[in-house]
């Protein structure tokens, strides 16, 4: 397809898909075949058949989300940090929870530990200060306006320019959370390991209404997409700081939580994946000291086997269908006493999606999703046939920030390749109710997560 072909049909999905996109209002698509609405006009107007017409309305839609949202209701879920989560809303008082379970975020800048496992972030919430399209669209979206954190103590980010916002859905709620600044500088090392300072306005998320907790039912083979930061490098000199650490490979999980894979070794657990007591999530941990859990990147400073690096399983129930997401929690401890030198940092942490390794099709991808990724952004997506139209989801214009073609032959069943105007591949997978998407140079990856808002 040529690039002005191209145009004009990310434009035509982004205009007849709006609908899908945004759930903006109702309507249907033009008729598949047949005559044209002109000639049955003129042929109707010929035999006096006509229908009697009147002025054009929208159709009504469902529900985009639900009318009302209280803290009886709780989202577990993953953000891009590497954390583990519980998301709670209360639509009529205008405040949140979120309880972090397990975190690689340091709780203080300049420090890589503790973290802010264990705290809690309140605060208030509003709608947009930047409105969506439509009320409806407005009414199911949140703006975190402030944060405060249960220790008195843990950074919590909310920069009015880039602001949390979570987007939510029946059963799914996704978006973005406090961020925080991460650094490292430890004169004691004489320089060594320095992780310089870099802000993260907020952390992208997703999180759902229910989760399975029988591992059997989520066994079977998947395909992986995942994106990991490493702010140490892995490197004590040197090191390209915050680097990034993707994967797109296939694994196999079995009903006792055990992994196998064709080739190599699994980048998906270490140990078997167990249930978490009362967490609604599964767990792949060291607590044996035996066995790290796996990293995408090179290497990782680690003096011995210690780490309490671990793999965090939330299994989504959604439209009917499971959605596996991988949270990587990342971890760090220096002491630089000589009596009880540690240095061991495994600080790798991020978000991944699996999707059944199985073929998918357009029809099971068409629809609206609203999102986050690594480019801290939010993003609404029309797929429709092969191509995708993206548009920001604040943008009272509706106009397409971009769009990319998915290529449905998966010579690795179920991952669909893409392509964008510019050249730029990527591989995409699905679940049906939510994809990932990764795309663009190794050196500089995006990584996104898409659920969806309307069918």
């Amino acid at each position: 397809m040529d690039q002005s072909n191209f145009r004009r049909t990310i434009f035509a999905v982004a205009g007849v898909s709006l609908t899908i996109a945004l759930a903006a209002c109702g309507g249907g698509d033009g008729e598949p075949g047949g005559s044209t609405p002109q000639a049955s006009a003129q042929q109707c107007a010929t035999h006096g058949t006509c229908t009697p017409s009147g002025p054009t309305t929208n159709a009504p839609v469902a529900d985009i989300c639900p009318s009302v949202l209280d803290y009886n209701t709780t989202y577990t879920g993953g953000s891009g940090a590497g954390e583990f989560l519980k998301i709670q809303l209360d639509s009529r008082q205008g405040t949140y929870r979120i309880q972090i379970l397990e975190s690689a975020v340091p709780k203080e800048t300049g420090t890589v530990s503790p973290t802010r496992a264990g705290v809690t972030l309140t605060g208030t919430m509003t709608h947009p200060t930047r409105p969506l399209p439509t009320a409806a669209q407005n009414n199911c979206a949140y703006e975190l306006k402030t944060a405060t954190a249960s220790d008195g103590i843990s950074q919590a980010i909310i920069d009015p320019a880039n602001p949390p916002i979570l987007f939510i859905g029946h059963g799914v709620a996704g978006g973005g959370i406090p961020g925080a600044t991460i650094a490292y500088n430890n004169p004691g090392l004489g320089g060594l390991g320095v992780i310089p300072e870099r802000t993260f306005p907020m952390y992208p998320v997703i999180a759902f209404a229910e989760t399975e907790t029988d591992f059997a039912k989520v066994a079977g083979q998947y395909n992986m997409l995942a994106y990991h930061l490493v702010p140490s490098s892995g490197e004590l000199l040197n090191g390209t700081n915050y680097a990034p650490a993707t994967i797109n490979a296939v694994e196999t999980l079995n009903a006792d939580g055990t992994c196998t894979v064709a080739s190599g070794t699994c980048k998906s657990t270490g140990q078997p994946w167990t249930l978490r007591t009362a967490d609604g999530a599964f767990e792949s941990a060291n607590d044996n000291e035996m066995q790290p859990y796996p990293y995408l990147y090179k290497a990782a400073l680690l003096q011995d086997n210690y780490s309490r690096a671990r793999g965090v399983m939330i299994v989504g129930k959604l439209e009917g269908k499971l959605v596996p997401v991988l949270v990587r929690v990342g971890f760090a401890e220096i002491d630089l006493n000589p009596l009880d030198f540690k240095l061991r940092v495994d600080d790798e942490s991020g978000i991944g999606l699996l999707a059944s390794a199985s073929p998918t099709t357009a029809a099971v991808l068409k629809g609206g999703y609203i999102g986050s990724g690594s480019d801290f952004k939010y993003s609404a997506s029309a797929l429709q046939d092969n191509v995708a139209a993206l548009l920001d989801p604040q943008d009272l214009s509706l106009t397409p920030t971009g769009a990319f073609q998915m290529d449905f032959t998966q010579t690795k069943p179920g991952v669909v390749t893409t392509v964008d105007n510019s050249g730029t591949s990527g591989a995409l997978i699905t679940t049906g109710p939510v994809y990932a998407h990764l795309f663009g140079p190794d050196a500089n990856p995006t990584f996104r997560v898409s659920a969806v808002a309307s069918r």
